[in-house]
């Protein structure tokens, strides 16, 4: 059957027809400030800080939206499973024809009031690094002084004082007995958190035996989780099972999930320390007997050497040395004298060949004038001058008269 069609101007694309719902929803009043309660599904938070996600219950789902601006506001963020009230609109999306629920307000349903209390001042502690790893201690490795705080008279208290005291009888137990869970437990905790640090402990314990949520809500209280944060000895969180986290948990500089584990990470184990004390023992006497055995072949070896076996002989050789150059040194000696003899004699005989006595013996003469110079020239003397004459056997003195040559 053909479709009569009407006039153009009535005639409507599909764009127009979701932005026309569009319209609608979002003009109608009675789909705003809708309080809308639903479990959450697919949520994801993108970079641009919007957060998309679903809300179902056991028969229906919508879409849902939380846009960045109001996302900042939120003081946790929503995680799948949540149940949550959210306050806010409904909204069509255009270019696919679907409807979404805008959320402007978002908190947990019932309980989740405080559970988001809970978040807002676990994120507001964790902003001020008093979660940080950095700040975490090492237990001491054999305290000697160990405070314990928990239940009066309970399990918790009982397993800590057993199990420590039969790892390692040498510390100390420090029990302080406290509330643990009511309206009055934080309070009571504080109250016990510094009597226990007045009794000079080196570590502290804070057990619990586990509990539901509410039983553990003192262990969230903001007084104690900041006073065990300025704890001046590192603290031990023995505080519910693995499935409960609470802000002592995280402060504390050790978290385990009982009490019992409590006791063994504060103490070392007598039988361990006994165990490692005998192989330490075994190790040091294997380790003298060995520097004995060394020294003993060394002295082996430096008794059987010739100075040991005959001391004398350590000086023969520099005797024998000794002696060699001592004939050496008297006959290098000799040798120097003999030549320097020698030498003397042959100066001394030529020294005498020299002797003007001996010339004079010879049949020559030595004249000299006045002054007592030896005349060699005739230039020496004048006419008229005296000079003396040296014979073999006496001195003439004469006047010279003439002289040939010299002037």
């Amino acid at each position: 059957m053909a479709i009569t069609a009407p006039k153009n101007e009535n005639i409507e694309t599909v764009s127009g027809l979701n932005k026309r719902i569009k319209r609608a929803l979002e003009g109608d009043f009675s789909f705003m400030g809708i309080h809308l309660r639903g479990e959450v599904s697919n949520f994801k938070k993108y970079p641009s800080g919007h957060c998309y996600f679903s809300l179902k219950d056991e028969e229906s789902v919508i879409s849902a939206v939380i846009w960045a601006g109001d996302a900042r506001k939120l003081t946790f963020l929503p995680k799948d499973g949540d149940e949550l009230l959210c306050v806010g609109h409904l909204s069509v999306y255009p270019p696919r024809g679907s409807y979404q629920f805008v959320a402007e307000e978002v908190s947990l349903y019932g309980e989740g009031n405080e559970l988001a209390k809970l978040r807002a001042l676990a994120e507001k502690l964790r902003q001020e690094g008093l979660f940080d790893e950095s700040r975490k201690r090492e237990i001491p490795a054999f305290p000697t002084r160990i405070g314990v705080i928990a239940g009066k008279n309970s399990a918790g208290m009982k397993d800590i004082v057993h199990n420590a005291s039969m790892r390692w009888p040498l510390s100390t137990l420090v029990t302080v007995p406290s509330l643990v869970q009511g309206q009055d437990a934080p309070k009571d905790l504080l109250r016990a958190y510094r009597l226990a640090l007045s009794a000079n402990i080196d570590v502290l314990i804070i057990g619990r035996g586990g509990g539901s949520s509410e039983d553990l809500g003192a262990f969230n209280d903001e007084a104690l989780v900041r006073a065990v944060a300025d704890s001046p000895v590192p603290v031990i969180s023995a505080v519910g099972h693995e499935i409960d986290t609470t802000l002592i948990d995280l402060v504390s500089d050790k978290r385990v999930s009982t009490p019992t584990a409590a006791a063994v990470l504060a103490t070392p184990d007598k039988n361990e320390v006994l165990m490692a004390l005998d192989e330490e023992l075994n190790a040091l006497k294997t380790a003298i007997n060995a520097l004995l055995r060394q020294k003993k072949e060394k002295l082996d070896s430096l008794s059987s050497r010739p100075f040991f076996v005959r001391p004398s002989a350590i000086y023969e050789r520099p005797l024998d040395n000794l002696s060699r150059t001592k004939e050496r040194l008297i006959a290098s000696m000799n040798a120097s004298l003999l030549r320097r003899r020698l030498a003397l004699e042959g100066a001394s005989s030529r020294l005498k060949g020299l002797n003007p006595e001996k010339v004079l013996e010879r049949g020559y003469t030595i004249s000299e004038n006045a002054k007592g110079k030896v005349i060699t020239r005739a230039s020496d003397i004048e006419i008229g001058d005296e000079i003396l004459t040296h014979l073999k056997d006496g001195i003439i003195k004469s006047t010279v008269k003439s002289k040939e040559g010299g002037k």
